[in-house]
């Protein structure tokens, strides 16, 4: 099943934009803050570089990363990502 990784915070507007996208198109994601001070959440943020958020994730069936997008996102893009997404 594809799903959707989403880093963010709950400061970053572009973050909470992208949630209620995902949430209104009932996209199964999901959410990891990047500020948690969880030494594994960090380690995970590390893991994928997570320098600007939102910092989105798209597998595929395989868990495989398709596609990745990190820093801010306007509608449109995002709308085009998860087109192009769901259309593979």
């Amino acid at each position: 099943m594809k799903k959707v990784r989403l880093f963010g915070s709950s400061n970053c507007q572009n973050c909470i934009e992208a949630i209620v996208f995902l949430k209104k198109a009932k996209i199964d994601f999901s959410y990891i803050d990047a500020f948690d001070e969880d030494e594994k959440i960090q380690k995970l943020c590390d893991i994928y570089n997570v320098d600007a958020l939102p910092h989105i994730q798209f597998f595929d069936n395989k868990g495989e990363i398709l596609y990745e997008h990190k820093g801010e996102i306007d509608s449109d893009k995002f709308l085009k990502y998860m087109i192009d997404y769901y259309s593979l």
